[in-house]
């Protein structure tokens, strides 16, 4: 009897053990989750005197030196990779928090193919965490097919039908990045719908430069046999006028990078009350 007890002590112990660290991790947690709340609160009053006084926004050297001074402050090296990745978690997180406070609609991009929709709608993406999508890569999706072999086989009407039925679904969402397709400009109920919970910016292109982008695309069933500086200007003279009514913000796209028009919608998307670096 007195051997069982022993064994059952002995046995005993490990579990003990293992429950006591673990309600030191609970004590951790409720600690951490106490902290973050206080934090974020702090965010939303950094984010407050920033549009007062007109500062930007999105600050990129303020992020690297909060994760330097993660690096500095941490003691164990052994958590040093740990530690930044859980502070570039909670630059993200203070990212998306302000941009759902910044812009709770959608920000929707019109234009010419080649005009660079995708291109900033990813950098967009990334600086606001905000959730991407893409109308035809989205219709591609549900379809199972591409949008070039649904021309071949059915014809632009038929995709400008599932386009609406896109549009229409989609702009249900909020606080989304919304890349749509060259035409969806030519259907006014596709605009009425993007407008009632976005802004809508059209990025503008010469012919030349959206030429000099898409020129070894074969994948433009709307180019196809004119692929030339000239019948993409035959083109966008047929939309200019459609793309300009659609339009909340025009921006031009040529020569620039994804970054510096992506800092330039949202500076005007937050009515120059404040510029982005």
């Amino acid at each position: 009897m007195l051997q069982n007890g022993i064994l059952q002590k002995r046995r005993c112990k490990p579990l003990d053990t293992l429950n006591q660290i673990r309600k030191r991790i609970d004590t951790y947690d409720r600690e951490l989750i106490q902290l973050f709340e206080k934090r974020m609160e702090e965010v939303l009053q950094v984010l407050s005197f920033k549009k007062e006084h007109k500062m930007p926004i999105f600050q990129k050297e303020r992020e690297e030196q909060v994760l330097k001074k993660a690096a500095e402050n941490i003691q164990n090296p052994l958590f040093e990779a740990e530690a930044r990745e859980f502070f570039e978690a909670i630059m993200r997180i203070s990212r998306k928090l302000q941009a759902k406070l910044l812009f709770p609609y959608n920000i929707v991009l019109i234009g010419f193919m080649g005009a660079g929709k995708s291109a900033v709608g990813k950098e967009l993406s990334l600086l606001l965490e905000m959730e991407l999508i893409d109308i035809d890569a989205y219709i591609e999706r549900e379809i199972q097919m591409t949008i070039a072999d649904l021309f071949e086989r059915y014809g632009e009407d038929y995709f400008r039908d599932r386009e609406e039925e896109a549009v229409e679904k989609i702009s249900k969402k909020k606080n989304c990045i919304i890349s749509c397709g060259g035409g969806v400009v030519l259907r006014e109920k596709n605009i009425a719908n993007l407008k009632k919970s976005g802004k809508v910016i059209f990025l503008e292109a010469k012919a030349e430069t959206i030429y000099s982008r898409i020129h070894d695309d074969t994948t433009r069933p709307l180019l196809k046999g004119h692929m030339t500086v000239e019948g993409i200007q035959k083109k966008l003279e047929q939309r200019e006028s459609y793309y300009q009514r659609a339009a909340d913000f025009v921006i031009s796209t040529d020569h620039r990078t994804e970054k510096e028009i992506a800092q330039e919608i949202i500076s005007l998307l937050c009515e120059g009350s404040f510029a982005v670096k």
